[in-house]
Parts: C-alpha cells; sequence; structure tokens
C-alpha cells in the first residue's frame, strides 16, 4: 500500500468515477474537499485503491490486486494503524479477506436510496405547513456555535465552521424557539449530497425530523444537487423517514464493516 500525496488524487477520482458505487463521502476526499487518505497497489500506474474519509467512512475499489489487499488485510484488522477511532468500511466490492467467517461479527447492512424531483411529494415547493411553535432557519455565524453546541457535528465531515455554512445546505427546525432537528450536506460531489439527519431525544416523535428533510430535499432540488440517502437495514426510524418522503432504493442493502482500533 503506497499513500499518495495530494497532487496524485485525479486519476483515483477518475478510477473512482468508472465504478459503480459512488459516496460523496468518498468522492469529497478524492476532491480534496473534506479530509481523509488515499492509498494505491502503484504509484505509477493505481489499478486498485483504497480511500479513507478522516472520519472513518472508507472504500475499497479499482481492479483487485492480491498483494494490495493482504496489505490492507494487515492494515485494518492487525496492525490498525488508521488514524479514526474506528473505520466504516462500505463494501459494495467485498474484499476477500472480509468474506472469512473470523469477521462475521463486523458485518452489519445498510441500504443506499436515491430521489427524483417526480417521486417527491412536494416537488412543487409545497412544504407542510409548519405549526405556532416550529421555525425553519438556515445556519450562518451567528448560530453556527449553538448549532454545534447541540448537535456535534459541524466539524464531523466538514474541515471548518465557514465551510458547514457555506457548503452544508443545512436546515434546522426550532421547536419552541431550541433547535431541535437538523439535516445538511455531509458531503458533495458530482452534485450529489449525503445526507445526514439528527433528532435531538427530547424532540422525536414529533415529526420534525421529517420536516427538516422534506424542506432540505427542497432546497437541493432548487440547487440541482441530487440527495441521497444511506443507512443501516436496522435503523427501522431512518428507513420509515426516508421512504416517507419518497426516497426509493435503487439496489439490495450492501454489507458494510465496522472494525474498531
Amino acid at each position: 500500500m503506497i499513500e499518495l500525496e495530494k497532487c496524485g488524487y485525479q486519476p483515483i477520482y477518475d478510477l473512482y468515477q468508472s465504478g459503480e458505487s459512488f459516496f460523496p463521502l468518498i468522492a469529497a476526499v478524492l476532491l480534496d474537499e473534506q479530509d481523509g487518505g488515499v492509498y494505491v497497489d502503484n504509484a505509477n500506474s493505481p489499478s486498485q485503491a483504497y480511500v479513507e474519509h478522516a472520519f472513518g467512512f472508507a472504500q475499497v475499489f479499482g481492479n483487485i490486486s492480491a498483494d494490495f489487499e493482504q496489505e490492507l488485510a494487515r492494515y485494518l484488522l492487525t496492525d490498525k494503524c488508521f488514524n479514526p477511532n474506528k473505520i466504516r468500511l462500505y463494501t459494495p466490492y467485498l474484499p476477500s479477506f472480509l468474506a472469512l467467517p473470523d469477521y462475521e461479527s463486523l458485518r452489519s447492512y445498510r441500504q443506499r436510496f436515491t430521489i427524483n424531483t417526480g417521486e417527491f411529494p412536494y416537488s412543487q415547493g409545497m412544504a407542510p405547513e409548519l405549526e405556532k411553535d416550529i421555525r425553519l432557519a438556515g445556519v450562518d455565524a451567528s448560530t453556527i456555535s449553538l448549532i454545534d453546541d447541540n448537535f456535534g457535528v459541524v466539524s464531523r465531515f466538514w474541515r471548518t465552521p465557514a465551510d458547514f455554512i457555506l457548503k452544508s445546505n443545512a436546515v434546522v427546525v426550532f421547536y419552541k424557539g431550541e433547535p431541535a432537528s437538523l439535516c445538511y450536506v455531509a458531503a458533495e460531489a458530482n452534485y450529489y449530497v449525503e445526507i445526514d439527519v439528527l433528532t435531538l431525544p427530547e424532540y422525536r416523535n414529533l415529526g420534525l425530523a421529517r420536516l427538516a428533510v422534506v424542506n432540505f430535499v427542497n432546497q437541493c432540488f432548487g440547487l440541482s444537487l441530487h440527495p441521497l440517502w444511506d443507512c443501516f437495514t436496522n435503523n427501522l426510524g431512518s428507513m420509515r423517514l426516508c421512504k416517507s418522503v419518497g426516497f426509493t432504493a435503487p439496489k439490495a442493502p450492501y454489507p458494510f464493516f465496522t472494525i474498531n482500533k
């Protein structure tokens, strides 16, 4: 495994786009929009790559190299010298070493969802009517600290608060004057955006997350962005929420591996 300098990311991004499984969080590293590392089998003529986001999301792609995958197995499972506390490995392509029974306990399943304007019940910009105790807002310099204090996600993916304000397209639902639910862009690449949505525990089951998502999706469509939703299949609340606003699953669930240090 050879770690590339940022100046060598473009060929790997081209390789990534040629595959079938595109995750904006991985692409954001290759585009140097977000932090992470890129490892390849050959620096001069790379054919297989492993990309690791600073938050831990990662993916293997390209043409299979037995030597590269052997080194990757040692990196992930033996040496565990990765920077995040845990690796969250997307595996639409499953490396052979993770198919061994020894690592079955690391496996879970996630589902990818997409949406288009024809599937969205509020595609004409008509969001549900707000109750008197509910207010919607974006995030700017005057509220970024409040949002970070309550949700703790401002630096989860984006490098700086300024990046979050500029690029996350966040929609915040305030309930009785307090921030209660948040939907925002975790990463963007090629006009595809990865959704992250959170509702504080004391405000759940009030329909606030749905309000955040509906208005966020409308905002994305207005900017010609394509929202993507990805969640664990046992996260029944997330699965129900995305389906309720028109997201559909184009493919079957895929295996996902969580590897702790």
